[in-house]
C-alpha cells in the first residue's frame, strides 16, 4: 500500500509539473562560400583596403567583398546584423556602400550601414563613387552584431 501511495504521489508531481520543454534548436556552424568572409557577432572587426572605383555620380562601383554572418550556437530563430563602415581621407570625395544591391547615397565620412543578416546567408557589398579621386585610399571595417 505504501508503494502504491508513493507511486501515486510521484505521478501527481509529474502531471502537475507539466511536460518538459525541449531546448530550442541551435544553428550549426557556417562555411563561407569561396571568396567570402565569415563574420561572428562579438568578434573583432574585419578590416581591409578596398579598390577605389573611378567615375562619378554613382555610375561606377567596385566589389568590396561578400560577407557571411555566422550565428552558430545560437537559437535557429536568432537574427543578427552586419555593420559596415567605409572611410577615406579626402574630405571632398563621396563614396557610398551598396549592401545587397541597396544604396542609401549618404554623404557621411565615414559611412556606416547596418544590415539585418540571416545565419549563413551571403551578403554582397560594393562601393559606389559619387565624387572621388582615383588616388583615394578606402578602408572597410565589418563587424557582426
Amino acid at each position: 500500500m505504501k508503494r502504491l501511495l508513493a507511486a501515486t504521489a510521484t505521478l501527481s508531481l509529474l502531471v502537475a509539473a507539466g511536460p518538459a520543454l525541449a531546448a530550442p534548436a541551435k544553428n550549426a556552424a557556417c562555411k563561407a562560400p569561396a571568396g567570402a568572409t565569415l563574420v561572428k557577432p562579438g568578434a573583432k572587426a574585419v578590416e581591409s583596403k578596398v579598390p577605389t572605383p573611378v567615375g562619378a555620380l554613382n555610375e561606377a562601383s567596385k566589389e568590396a567583398g561578400t560577407f557571411v554572418l555566422d550565428l552558430s550556437g545560437k537559437a535557429q530563430s536568432a537574427t543578427g546584423k552586419l555593420s559596415f563602415t567605409l572611410s577615406w581621407a579626402n574630405p571632398v570625395s563621396d563614396y557610398d556602400l551598396v549592401v545587397a544591391g541597396s544604396n542609401d547615397e549618404a554623404t557621411d565620412n565615414p559611412e556606416t550601414r547596418v544590415f539585418k543578416a540571416k545565419h549563413c546567408k551571403p551578403v554582397p557589398l560594393e562601393v559606389s563613387v559619387y565624387l572621388g579621386a582615383p588616388t583615394d585610399q578606402l578602408t572597410l571595417s565589418v563587424k557582426g552584431l
